[in-house]
């Protein structure tokens, strides 16, 4: 497929195009379902021009990768740029809904089965993952979460992220972001540094 597709768009091709390409840009991930499961438009556009979504934004260092299997369409910049940096407490947050997922993917749930509140990703985080001393605030909590959403790894299916019943759906572009391996390696390495600031506060009590 050529680039002079682009040209022999009609009007209508070529907005979509240019604002599917804005999207998937700005989005880093675009999963087929949308939150009222039916299929996202972006989605449906972007996998039937694939080709030349791919020769085009190959020309300023991007891939773009269709996961079948997951049902995700994603980019990567080739040299690494545009990367985003999380803080450590979204780190911790996405670590447990990407452990979350599996979890619900081995118990033979579907790739849409990933639905918990913001209580019992807490309840997660600090109880059964011993990731977290105590609930965080609730402003950092929802900036992490809005991270999150921004870029298609949860929708919200609640009104607001500080109500602890607030539904999340965690989507398939997380097992995407985060392969099984690497999800394995780095929570094991945020969990041995939350045993080692909690043995350090036990000795400080000890002291005082």
């Amino acid at each position: 497929m050529s680039l002079t597709e682009i040209e022999s768009m009609n009007q209508k091709e070529s907005d979509e195009f240019t604002r599917c390409c804005a999207y998937i840009m700005a989005k880093t991930y675009v999963p087929r379902d949308t939150p009222e499961m039916t299929v996202s438009k972006e989605y449906a556009f972007i996998q039937r021009k694939f080709s030349l979504f791919e020769e085009y934004l190959a020309l300023s260092g991007w891939r773009i990768y269709y996961d079948k299997t997951l049902a995700v369409i994603y980019v990567r910049n080739i040299e690494g740029f545009n990367k985003v940096r999380l803080d450590k407490l979204t780190t911790l947050i996405i670590i447990t809904m990407r452990l979350i997922f599996e979890e619900k993917r081995m118990d033979g749930g579907t790739l849409n089965a990933g639905l918990i509140t913001v209580g019992e990703l807490l309840a997660k985080m600090i109880n059964e993952f011993s990731l977290l001393p105590r609930k965080p605030n609730n402003k950092e909590l929802k900036d992490s979460l809005r991270i999150l959403e921004q870029h298609n790894i949860i929708y919200k299916m609640s009104e607001n992220y500080e109500d602890m019943e607030c539904k999340i759906k965690i989507l398939p572009s997380i097992a995407a972001a985060i392969p099984n391996d690497r999800c394995r390696m780095v929570y094991e390495k945020l969990r041995a540094e939350e045993e080692e600031n909690s043995d350090e506060n036990n000795d400080k009590s000890t002291a005082d």
